[in-house]
């Protein structure tokens, strides 16, 4: 008898250590997924074109990185799948062209912008090929968030800076003239910081912005598991359900082409394993074949 005072204690004790719910983990919020595209250089630093902007982006894609608050795209994955939709890389972004990022990439905003104002003035003294000195950069530059549900430019993030660069200037190299990308986005990220805080300070607005409706495929099966074309690149997370569709009849004009095609909603999956770019999932009702269209409910 005297030996359940001592069990009394070791099953408190483990009910402090044990995780309520079954001893399941909380999951953590989904971040937002975002893409970042090039931005404009409408500054009148004319010689570095588009590479200007192009370092922007990446600096941007750094800093946002290092928050570690949102999922980024792969500015690399962005280019080719814009190449491959012959879509442009910078600029304004429509509706249209938000939408079908958003249905390719599974990203709930996207982020581009322009450069209003850049300019490096050089200050050096010294004796021969070599002179110590200074450069000072001064940058201007506004982030615009668009939804890719909508279409709508949901806020603008503005960043100017003035940065003095340190170091050793070389004979015959003008800046106006020769691009290095290391200098360009050194210039640029005191400007790219400031726009990220004020974009930091929406992040629970940017988080109830719709994802967009993404349609997968099951792209093929064995035995109990079903294969689906979206994983993490999609944000796809153990648990999630995908609706199962297939397409019944198609419905084409006196020529031959397709107008339309008739889906029916034929079954359910439910995602047990997550990989990078595909999920295996389970059948939970109805039925799935390879070639079924998926879609996340809502």
């Amino acid at each position: 008898m005297r030996s359940r005072p001592l069990l009394k204690l070791v099953l408190v004790s483990c009910a402090l250590v044990l995780p309520h719910g079954g001893g399941a983990r909380a999951q953590a919020p989904q971040k937002v997924r975002i893409a970042v595209m090039d931005f404009e250089n409408s500054s009148g630093w004319n010689n570095w074109g588009e590479q200007l902007g192009m370092a922007a982006a990446d600096e941007l894609v750094t800093q946002l990185v290092k928050s570690d608050q949102f999922t980024v795209i792969e500015r690399d994955r962005l280019h080719a799948i814009l190449a491959e939709q012959q879509l442009g890389t910078s600029g304004a972004v429509d509706a249209a062209t938000a939408a079908r990022i958003g249905e390719l990439l599974g990203v709930q905003v996207i982020l581009t912008g322009s450069i209003t104002q850049f300019s490096i003035d050089r200050k050096s003294g010294g004796i021969g090929p070599v002179s110590a000195g200074f450069v000072e950069a001064e940058s201007a530059l506004d982030v615009r968030v668009v939804s890719t549900s909508t279409g709508e430019i949901l806020m603008v993030a503005e960043g100017s800076a003035k940065k003095r660069l340190g170091g050793v200037g070389f004979r015959d190299i003008r800046f106006e003239q020769s691009y290095d990308q290391g200098l360009a986005q050194e210039s640029l990220r005191p400007a790219v910081e400031k726009a990220v805080s004020k974009v930091l300070e929406s992040k629970g607005e940017l988080a109830a912005a719709a994802p967009p409706a993404t349609r997968g495929q099951v792209v093929g099966a064995s035995e109990e598991s079903y294969y689906v074309d979206q994983g993490e690149n999609f944000g796809i997370a153990v648990g999630q359900r995908f609706e199962v569709y297939r397409v019944v009849d198609e419905i084409r004009d006196a020529a031959g082409n397709l107008l339309d095609s008739v889906t029916e909603k034929v079954g359910t999956l439910e995602v047990t394993r997550v990989l990078s770019q595909s999920s295996i999932c389970r059948l939970v009702d109805g039925e799935a074949q390879e070639g079924d269209e998926v879609q996340l409910p809502g």
